[in-house]
């Protein structure tokens, strides 16, 4: 066996190859359909992107596949798909109803959003198999990529009749119907059980609230969790003729956090695991009374306690309701006269953590008819005037050090040992290496990850004992290849988007 080759890609010297070219989306009208037998990109994270022109309403949320290298768009009745260089990859349309913010389920490539039928009074949760769209143009009701779940705990609140009057007024936000002012969902995310920071993700959606002015029972944010382990026996195809009432007959936790009225609620919920800590995206309110920040967060880990829901009647209009309250976390700007804290930060049509302390923000833009969004990779800063700065190439490569040791070869194989360093100031939950390997090379087996190849990609998932890293944490993986040829190193090599040697 040869003598081991060890090539060390330190932080220091990756910032030059992370300055990739960024492909501008093409307009739907010149979009051509992604190629299921190409050969997938390694690339890192963009620090922009343009989620091309549609026909429809403006971008309602955002979602990055980090360990397959895709982001998402909903544009309300259209969801589309690009790769990380900007490539437009496929698309979902042919429904009418409202789609909402998005989240990701890492392990299985899903994609999980919310969708409204308010005429119908039907709310779903729309699940998307991301890893089969493939072309421009699918159709939501008539392939097998998008299903649906209904929520009956929605629906009881946005139709409840609350004045007793016997007539439920419908979408109207300028009525006493809607308890708590609901208005549906909007925001969706998955994060842990509200007082944890640890355990299985929960999805967790938020409520929309309309922003009524004379009221006093639609000053909380409304958040519910649902474990969706089992939720394949819940999914329907939507079929928008005939929609279906399949779904949850319970939540799995009920929580309330008071913002004071917001416009419509949270359009984007989104969980970072770096910080531990729940955002939430609004349209700004207009009750005098309030602050009406942008943006709120709740930390993770402090726990709901039951308490008084400050302006709601209790039953039978005696006293006051109780629910589980939520804390806004003791961050941002403070309003003296409410205690409610947030921030002045426009999160309300695309907000998505990526770990280390970098967010993805969307912006909205165009005429109607024509909508299109723009995508910037940020940093936390923890300014409570600017919580965001734009994020840097140089920025991005010192999250991550990784060795790649070719400890033998022989004519048809060789063996590697993989070893990956935190150099972040975050944790992170879980990592995906990626990279391309030389002309005839393929995996033969792994230990320490679970390497699967595509072409000449691979991608190597942490095992569930090696997921977490703290700041300085490292760990290692390594497997034995095949080669037709000989043994070359490896190109473009990343770890969840971020290192690019």
């Amino acid at each position: 066996m040869d003598r081991p080759r060890t090539r060390r890609f330190a932080a220091a010297t990756l910032a030059a190859a992370l300055s990739l070219p960024l492909t501008t989306a093409a307009a739907h009208a010149q979009a051509t359909p992604g190629d299921d037998t190409a050969t997938p990109a390694v690339a890192s994270l963009p620090l922009e992107q343009n989620g091309g022109t549609w026909p429809t309403s403006h971008v309602q949320g955002v979602a990055v596949d980090q360990a397959r290298g895709f982001i998402y768009y909903s544009f309300t009745t259209l969801l589309a798909k690009y790769d990380f260089e900007g490539n437009l990859v496929g698309t979902v349309e042919g429904f009418t109803g409202h789609l909402g913010d998005l989240d990701l389920d890492p392990e299985s490539g899903r994609v999980y959003g919310s969708l409204e039928y308010k005429a119908d009074e039907a709310f779903y949760v729309a699940v998307v198999d991301g890893t089969e769209v493939t072309e421009v143009g699918m159709d939501a009701q008539a392939s097998d990529v998008f299903s649906t779940v209904y929520l009956p705990e929605v629906h009881d609140d946005y139709a409840a009749d609350m004045d007793g009057d016997g007539q439920f007024d419908g979408n109207v936000g300028d009525t006493a119907d809607h308890r708590y002012g609901s208005s549906g969902i909007d925001g969706v995310s998955f994060g842990p059980e509200f007082g944890r920071t640890d355990g299985e993700p929960l999805l967790t959606v938020a409520y929309g609230i309309y922003g009524n002015t004379a009221r006093t029972d639609n000053d909380h944010q409304v958040l519910l969790q649902y474990d969706v382990s089992d939720w394949e026996r819940y999914e329907r195809p939507l079929t928008e003729e005939a929609p279906h009432h399949v779904g949850p007959a319970e939540t799995d936790g009920k929580y309330f956090v008071r913002t004071g009225n917001t416009r419509y609620g949270v359009q984007n919920l989104a969980y970072d695991a770096a910080q531990q800590r729940w955002f939430l995206g609004v349209y700004r309110g207009s009750k005098p009374e309030f602050p009406n920040y942008l943006m709120f967060a709740v930390d993770a880990g402090t726990r709901p306690v039951e308490g008084d829901l400050l302006g709601v009647p209790g039953p039978d209009g005696e006293g006051t309701e109780r629910g589980l309250l939520l804390t806004l976390a003791d961050d941002g700007l403070t309003d003296p006269e409410t205690g409610v804290r947030g921030w002045e930060q426009k999160a309300d049509v695309g907000l998505q953590p990526l770990g280390h302390g970098f967010f993805y923000l969307a912006t909205d833009s165009g005429a109607k008819g024509a909508q299109t969004a723009d995508l910037d990779l940020v940093r936390w800063t923890g300014d409570a005037e600017a919580p965001f700065a734009p994020a840097t190439h140089d920025e991005l490569a010192r999250t991550c050090a990784v060795d790649y040791t070719v400890h033998g070869t022989w004519p048809r194989g060789f063996t590697t040992q993989v070893r990956v360093r935190n150099t972040g100031t975050f944790p992170t939950e879980g990592w995906t290496a990626a990279w391309r390997f030389g002309s005839g090379e393929t995996i033969d087996h792994a230990w320490g990850a679970d390497a699967r190849q595509d072409g000449d990609v691979v991608r190597a998932t942490a095992a569930r004992w090696n997921a977490a890293l703290a700041p300085g944490e490292r760990t290692t993986f390594g497997f034995v290849g095949r080669t037709t040829s000989r043994t070359l190193e490896p190109a473009n090599v990343t770890l969840n988007g971020f290192c690019l040697l």
